[in-house]
């Protein structure tokens, strides 16, 4: 049987691992409390100030348009033909599909009425922007500030006119817009309208 002297012995030689084990114990429990700190800290936004953002609501980190198919083949052709309205081929299928006509129509009639911007009447030397003989009779000409004013006008006119009352065919519209053609007004507004639709980058 050991005295109770040895007692003493046992915790002084036992006491070093005791630390040791305690140390080591509480240095884990520190590092999963860093660690796991650590990673609520990174997105809680803490840490995140270095870490990308994904963009907020309403926000892109680019923003891409997409062009009607049918501007580019309005404005392809324009450039085909050097046409000083190059441009307005957005315009002009924006205004078509407003008054509701085709969206190569007025283009068309730019075409067969003045070479698609190249030949306008001129009043005291200064343009017109009136590519469509329209409100153009005897001395009269009828002129607008931009190509732009002049698409919305005939537009206007030919889908109030023509178009909304059912009458969609050129060479009905013909009669009405330049009663003198015997028929080679509406022939040439066909052919650049198919011109138009049909046209295919190269």
């Amino acid at each position: 049987m050991k005295s109770r002297k040895s007692q003493p012995n046992i915790i002084k030689y036992c006491a070093p691992f005791v630390w040791i084990f305690l140390v080591g114990t509480g240095f884990t429990t520190s590092s999963v409390f860093l660690l796991t700190s650590f990673g609520k800290a990174s997105t809680s936004g803490v840490f995140g100030l270095y870490s990308a953002r994904s963009p907020e609501k309403g926000q892109t980190s680019f923003e891409t348009k997409s062009v009607d198919a049918r501007t580019i083949k309005i404005e392809k052709v324009f450039e085909k033909f050097n046409c000083p309205m190059v441009g307005t081929g957005e315009y002009l299928v924006q205004k078509a599909d407003e008054h509701q006509i085709p969206y190569w129509l007025v283009a068309s009639v730019a075409f067969q009425e003045s070479g698609c911007g190249k030949k306008t009447p001129k009043v005291a030397g200064t343009e017109s922007y009136n590519a469509w003989g329209y409100g153009v009779w005897g001395g009269n000409v009828k002129t607008f500030d931009s190509w732009e004013a002049g698409i919305s006008a005939v537009s206007n006119y030919f889908g109030v006119n023509f178009f909304s009352k059912g009458i969609t065919d050129p060479c009905e519209i013909m009669r009405t817009y330049t009663p003198p053609s015997k028929g080679s007004w509406c022939e040439g507004v066909k052919y650049f309208g198919k011109l138009i639709e049909n046209f295919e980058s190269e």
